[in-house]
């Protein structure tokens, strides 16, 4: 049993006791569990976020690295061929990935897709990558695509306007809450 400390009168009272006995205050008790799990889930969500930006930015970053990792002199036709990107329609991956996420994976992840939709926000994550979302156009819609730009493409996202319609090439890394696509470039429509 331990002592503490009456917040009314500074008596000592015992932890398990109901009230001070000398000016009648309730006893300070320790945090409910349910306000502790609260806490400790709330937490948990934004570490797990948190953690899948920073593992998508190093991704990002060994991928540049490795396209830049070329001899000096070697020359634009040196370079490998792009793979031709696979023409995807916005409703249908997005409904694929509602439904299934792991068959949608095995048909997309790592896949270069190219796509259209309509701009809902222009924003950038915690570690400053800009992102472009785009979807339907349906009012709150979830999942949406989540494009992460390149640096060459800052200026072009910096001009898009929610409501925009627009096309994006990129490649799929999988779901966390939308459709994460990297690499992203805008293409015409």
């Amino acid at each position: 049993m331990a002592l503490l400390k009456c917040k009314q009168c500074g008596n000592d009272v015992a932890s398990n006791a109901a009230a001070c006995p000398k000016c009648g205050a309730p006893v300070p008790r320790g945090r409910s569990v349910l306000k502790l799990a609260l806490f400790v889930c709330i937490g948990g969500v934004f570490s797990l976020c948190f953690l899948g930006t920073c593992v998508s930015a190093v991704r990002g970053a060994d991928r540049a690295s490795s396209r830049g990792s070329g001899s000096a002199g070697s020359s634009k036709v040196d370079a490998p061929a792009r793979p031709a990107p696979k023409m995807v329609e916005l409703r249908t991956l997005l409904s694929e990935y509602s439904d299934n996420e792991v068959r949608a994976d095995s048909n997309f992840k790592d896949q270069v897709i190219q796509t259209s939709g309509v701009v809902d926000d222009v924003k950038k994550d915690i570690m400053d990558s800009v992102y472009v979302t785009i979807g339907t156009g349906r009012q709150y819609e979830i999942p949406q695509v989540q494009c992460f730009v390149s640096d060459e493409q800052v200026k072009k996202a910096a001009s898009l306007s929610k409501g925009t319609r627009i096309g994006v090439r990129g490649r799929v890394q999988g779901l966390m809450m939308n459709v994460l696509v990297h690499d992203c470039e805008f293409v015409d429509l």
